[in-house]
């Protein structure tokens, strides 16, 4: 396969975007660490609560569910 100067060019700037991408995920997952830090929780429970806030933006319901399921299962417990 050979590569043109313009398909070089988006090779190379598809490498940088994954580059970018790497550099955010690990700042992201500093942001979450460190709240997690400040609230004395550990960071699956950030992320936990992050990913139940986004569901319920997309879709709405989630948290009630989610509620509902936990009240459920209280009263086995």
């Amino acid at each position: 396969m050979h590569l043109d100067s313009e398909t070089r060019k988006r090779f190379e700037a598809i490498l940088n975007q994954k580059e970018e991408l790497k550099e955010v995920q690990e700042a992201l997952k500093e942001s979450v660490k460190k709240l997690a830090d400040e609230m004395g929780v550990k960071s699956a429970r950030i992320t936990r609560i992050l990913g139940l806030i986004e569901k319920e933006r997309e879709k709405g319901g989630v948290i009630a569910d989610e509620r509902e399921i936990l009240e459920t299962a209280g009263e086995f417990a």
